[in-house]
């Protein structure tokens, strides 16, 4: 007799269970997409102690009869896919038929389901598997699931579960994330017997949004309107400039209304945003992809949280090419407003010493009229002929127009940050974060047109490096070199450095190569030349010396001025925001005041 055997039917269903039920949030995930497929407009989920002793799901949907319903708890019974072409085009949540059956065959189960045009409706209860009870009910239309001691019958699995606040976590992910996918319907979520979220149809996804994850979450987000590219259709929220996190749990992707995981997606959205994130920094987003489901592959993982792209090359050119342009479009090509310096004198406005500063269209560091600890540092490296005799003093009208915006320079803050005000609150800027993106942007563009804006070293430094350190400054000689180190191999384990940046020049050369090579060798070296440009630029701006603020309202307004002309000013090359706004509205919040 042979050593293969069919396995019986109550181990196959508990095989088939551990890959579609992995903890109770698992359970709620499957049970809340069934609903979703059904049409329910109301979508109810509870539980208690972490979901292992008892949950349910209760929805409006269409409902069962009583042949459905025995039908919907045998393996691979589905309404959704009649031949394995239809596997191709794929619209609904739930296709294989094994989410109930799996359920069911390792927890104490309730099924009550009612049609909305039957008179009566269907109560099914299984244990572990075995059909115990069918009989008619008078449940309102729809469908309620109760599971009730998950993995009885498997205590091996039920050790596998973390303890009550975890599971409930878990929990809780999924309601959002299957909230957020349907901002148009109704759901709640009982936790222990207490309402944690009572969702009505929310009038957009942002404020739905802010519902489920909160305000703060909501306010770092800026809306993108539908746009398409190759065939796919991107919408949602994105971060503003200067949010990001270390993880991607700030992260929400949605192809076709499915909640996925797709480095297809998340690669690019992280790529667009460029220089305005540090490596290993991630962008919040709330994204909806729509493409054409016979582009899709959905059926690639046991818990359908993956899918596979036809051409993933298309799509992550797609997501790249309209994320960039929506942050392109969210950049101002000038000061958003222009900016005027104004002192107060006797409680009014008057006209100050200085010209009106108004942004250009490319930052000129050489005409920027600010003492040394700021235009100094940038004239520096700049290294342009001396400006030329100032043009004739223009004074401001007595009465700007009403229309016209302004910021007006109110004073410096903890020695790095600069106040101004405008007509909607306060804004407070971080004077070094400002410098650094200064700096780090003026490299690049040095890197790009291949010059290098040194200082000469009186006598070149001969610098000892391990086997390691120097191959890599050896090989990347040419990208340091427009950063302004200017290095040559001198002998068997040594570099020679003939010039610095001019704001290092105090420094010691082997503890700034050095430093520099930590900082980009682990992504640089495997991130292409571009991010190898960009994470030499970024180390070395990090070096730029910790100035005063700007106290006087010309040089403020100067390197507000130049910071609004950047790609990217609402962000240091850190990814840490530049300047932060408090509304007149937020700071009366804070005084416990209404408004």
């Amino acid at each position: 007799m042979g050593t293969i055997r069919r396995l019986p039917e109550e181990v196959a269903s508990q095989v088939a269970a551990g890959e579609v039920v992995e903890r109770p949030a698992s359970v709620v995930k499957e049970l809340v997409e069934n609903s979703l497929d059904a049409g329910a407009t109301r979508v109810d989920v509870e539980y208690h102690r972490g979901g292992d002793k008892f949950l349910a799901v209760t929805d409006d949907g269409a409902g069962m009869d009583r042949e459905d319903a025995l039908l919907c708890l045998e393996r691979h019974a589905t309404s959704k896919i009649r031949t394995g072409r239809d596997l191709a085009t794929v619209g609904t949540f739930g296709f294989r038929g094994e989410a109930v059956p799996s359920i069911a065959s390792v927890s104490r189960f309730r099924l009550v389901t009612r049609p909305h045009d039957a008179e009566a409706g269907t109560e099914v209860l299984v244990n572990g598997g075995h059909l115990e009870t069918v009989r008619d009910s008078g449940e309102a239309p729809g469908t309620r699931i109760e599971v009730r001691a998950l993995f009885f019958n498997l205590p091996a699995r039920r050790k596998f579960l973390r303890g009550e606040r975890t599971e409930a976590a878990h929990i809780d992910h999924h309601f959002e994330v299957l909230a957020l996918a349907h901002p148009e319907r109704r759901f709640s979520l009982t936790r222990d017997g207490r309402p944690v979220h009572r969702l009505g149809p929310a009038e957009d996804l942002a404020t739905r949004v802010r519902d489920l994850l909160g305000a703060e979450f909501a306010a770092g987000l800026f809306p993108l309107e539908p746009v398409t590219h190759n065939g796919l259709t991107l919408r949602g929220l994105l971060a503003r400039p200067g949010h990001a996190r270390g993880d991607r749990a700030g992260q929400y992707v949605f192809v076709n209304g499915r909640a996925v995981q797709s480095p297809a997606i998340w690669q690019p959205l992280r790529e667009a945003y460029g220089t305005g994130l540090p490596r290993g920094m991630n962008p919040p987003a709330v994204l909806f992809v729509e493409i054409d489901p016979g582009w899709v592959d959905c059926n690639v993982h046991p818990a359908k949280r993956e899918v596979r792209f036809r051409d993933g090359i298309a799509v992550r050119e797609a997501v790249q090419t309209l994320v960039g342009r929506a942050l392109a479009e969210r950049r101002p090509q000038a000061a958003p407003v222009p900016v005027r310096v104004f002192t107060e004198l006797a409680g009014r406005d008057v006209a100050p010493t200085a010209p009106p500063v108004v942004a250009p269209r490319q930052p000129d560091v050489a005409r920027m009229a600010a003492p040394e600890g700021d235009g100094a540092l940038l004239a520096r490296l700049a290294a342009a002929p001396p400006p030329a005799a100032p043009e004739p003093e223009l004074a401001l009208p007595e009465e700007p127009p009403a229309a016209e915006p302004r910021l007006r320079f109110i004073g410096t803050l903890g020695g790095r940050h600069v106040l101004f005000e405008d007509e909607a609150g306060l804004v407070l800027l971080d004077a070094r974060a400002a410098r650094e993106r200064l700096l780090f942007e003026q490299l690049l563009r040095r890197i790009d047109r291949r010059e290098s804006i040194s200082q000469r070293l009186l006598l070149p430094a001969v610098v000892e490096l391990a086997p390691r350190d120097l191959a890599w400054v050896l090989e990347h000689a040419r990208v340091l070199a427009g950063a302004g180190f200017l290095v040559e191999g001198f002998g068997a384990g040594a570099v020679k450095v003939d010039g610095v940046p001019p704001f290092l020049a105090g420094g010691e050369p082997r503890e700034l190569l050095l430093r520099i090579a930590e900082d980009c060798r682990a992504g640089g070296l495997r991130a292409g030349p571009r991010a190898l440009e960009e994470a030499i630029a970024r180390s070395v701006s990090r070096a730029v010396p910790s100035d005063p603020p700007p106290a006087d309202p010309a040089a403020a307004a100067a390197l507000l001025d130049e910071l609004m002309a950047c790609e990217l000013p609402y962000a240091c090359p850190a990814g840490k925001p530049t300047m932060i706004h408090f509304a007149h509205s937020e700071l009366a919040r804070k005084f416990g005041r209404a408004g």
